[in-house]
């Protein structure tokens, strides 16, 4: 097969492998992270979040809303959350031995003047080594998207929350309502940091302003209770793209028998396989995202206690802008392609289409239809002696419901137009020339979570906890988005009765997660799996990462 055959396909392929990989940012900074961590209550912090027996005030709504029916009188809440978080990567060399002869096999059979590759590959035009390899990238930078505002950059995660509890003592109810963040997590990284092509700015947001909750007195040993979110969700995201060219081999042999003409255009116009293709920038919302909670709360003993909890999953389609800013050299790519009829008609042959747009900027809207995934909590809660208590939860996320993520563009885009070629040749159906499928591949996971409370005297209460958070990512699906496999979270806290009425709690967390991809490992960064194009930006290395989180969250709970 002829170089320029194979140019070809270098020059469609990394464009929308890059605009893949980003696509797929949005789902996996939900991931294990941020379940229950943002929520910013102190008391449940303090416990590792073990409280599903032992559901804390207001913030039952959440966690157990049965809990809400312990709550006497009026009560109102006000806190505080804080986070902190470091990313660090690592990449390690490039092992690419096959697929560096394969290239400059090509690069000699193409002929020309100087020596060949096989004698000489230090030459430009010979396979060249990716600079990314034996780089190091580190941010602790924070990003959110916010209603109203979109992706911006923000000093921290550091957020107010607040709610209110009424009980109406006549027929046992107590009814509340509270403003929280089931989800609240972004990052921002330099723009040359060897991580950006999987986004320099990225957030997903998940603003629950309206829960209007009911808990009930069953009887002395059971409560029930129940609430309903009315949230705002949204999403942001900015990166770079590109493919270093992993699918040499698997690309040979395609589209033959183009006539000189088109081959001399498309040579010229040729994409490296390491160059940066573009920038995409993306911001969807939706300001109604609608879930619900149920609980149940069991105390047969006054020392013993048994708690449920579920919460429903939410689909909210997102809608929203995309920006794709094209670089010098793919814009001449599709000058090309569109003054080329021949070549137009082939592509249209090939699954894609006539239409391509060759702009600079290219705009139009976007949707997708994102997922929250249910979750079921059982929890008990036990009096091991007068002033020590232990509580322990057993927690199940169904993540598995991330098989796939489908945008739905309002226009055709030239890189679906391209990527419509390259998933026929694959024998692959994740694109149209206006819609983008994402395989994800994720699991559903059981994990726990334990916590110990000390009444140290009639003032003051002591806690710590420990949570062992399991992976929803398997091993083949890691990537450096939002780098987070299985972590531990290590917790303290503390509780205060100021006076009869006013209680104050804080709660600090510290998590870690860490893990590494061989080369080749996973499907979701660095592939080398021929044909497999989405998405691999790391194609052929290896690379590890390690997350670390410092909470804080500070309470006031008060009676009125």
């Amino acid at each position: 097969m002829r170089l320029h055959q194979q140019m070809f396909r270098m020059k469609a392929l990394p464009y929308f492998v890059g605009i893949a990989g980003a696509a797929l940012m949005a789902s996996t900074a939900q991931a294990q992270i941020t379940n229950n961590i943002t929520i910013g209550n102190a008391k449940a912090l303090g416990l590792a979040h073990a409280v599903t027996a032992d559901p804390p005030g207001v913030d039952s709504i959440h966690f157990n809303p049965a809990g809400l029916a312990k709550i006497k009188g009026r009560e109102r809440q006000l806190k505080f959350l804080m986070a902190h978080m470091q990313l660090d990567a690592k990449f390690g060399a490039q092992e690419v031995d096959d697929l560096r002869k394969a290239y400059n096999d090509l690069i000699d059979a193409r002929g020309g003047a100087g020596d060949s590759c096989a004698v000489n590959p230090d030459q430009s035009k010979c396979f060249q080594m990716d600079p990314v390899q034996n780089t190091k990238s580190s941010t602790a930078d924070a990003a959110l998207i916010l209603p109203g505002i979109g992706l911006t950059s923000v000093p921290a995660l550091a957020v107010p929350f607040g709610g209110i509890a009424i009980e109406d003592p006549d027929y046992g109810w107590t009814f509340a309502t509270a403003f929280y963040s089931p989800q609240a997590v972004g990052y921002e990284r330099e723009k040359d940091d060897p991580a950006a092509y999987n986004g320099y700015m990225v957030s997903v947001s998940r603003l629950t302003y309206f829960a209007p909750s009911i808990g009930l007195q069953v009887n002395d040993e059971l409560s029930v209770g129940a609430s309903i979110g009315f949230s705002w969700q949204g999403m942001g995201i900015k990166t770079k793209f590109r493919a270093p060219e992993q699918t040499l081999q698997f690309l040979a042999g395609t589209m033959s028998g183009l006539d000189q003409s088109i081959q001399d255009v498309l040579d010229l116009s040729l994409i490296g396989p390491y160059e940066t293709v573009g920038d995409l920038e993306l911001e969807l919302d939706n300001p109604l995202s609608l879930s619900f909670n149920l609980g149940a709360l069991w105390e047969p003993e006054d020392w013993l206690a048994f708690g449920f909890a579920y919460t429903s999953e939410s689909t909210t389609t997102l809608e929203g802008d995309f920006k794709m800013i094209n670089s010098d050299e793919f814009l001449a790519t599709m000058n090309s392609l569109k003054h080329t009829p021949l070549l137009g008609a082939a592509l249209g042959l090939l699954g894609g289409t006539s239409q391509i747009n060759a702009q600079k900027i290219e705009k139009g809207s976007v949707e997708l239809d994102y997922k929250v995934p249910q979750t079921v909590n059982f929890g008990t809660s036990i009096r091991i002696v007068p002033k020590l208590k232990f509580n322990m939860d057993l927690k199940w996320v169904d993540y598995k419901i991330w098989n796939s993520l489908d945008f739905k563009f309002d226009r055709n885009v030239d890189f679906l137009n391209l990527a419509s070629v390259i998933e026929t040749i694959a024998g692959q159906n994740d694109s149209d020339p206006d819609a983008l499928r994402i395989p994800r591949g994720y699991k559903s996971v059981w994990s726990s979570a334990y916590g110990f409370e000390y009444q140290f005297d009639d003032a003051i209460v002591l806690r710590a906890g420990y949570e062992p958070r399991a992976s929803s990512v398997p091993k083949n699906r890691v990537d450096l988005l939002l780098p987070i496999a299985s972590a531990d979270l290590y917790t303290l806290g503390a509780g205060y009765q100021i006076d009869k009425y006013s209680r104050a709690d804080i709660g600090i967390g510290y998590m870690v997660s860490s893990f590494k991809a061989r080369a080749g490992q996973s499907e979701n960064a660095n592939s080398n799996t021929a044909g497999d194009v989405v998405y691999n930006p790391y194609s052929h290395m290896s690379f590890s990462a390690k997350t670390t989180a410092i909470l804080f969250a500070a309470s006031l709970e008060q009676q009125f």
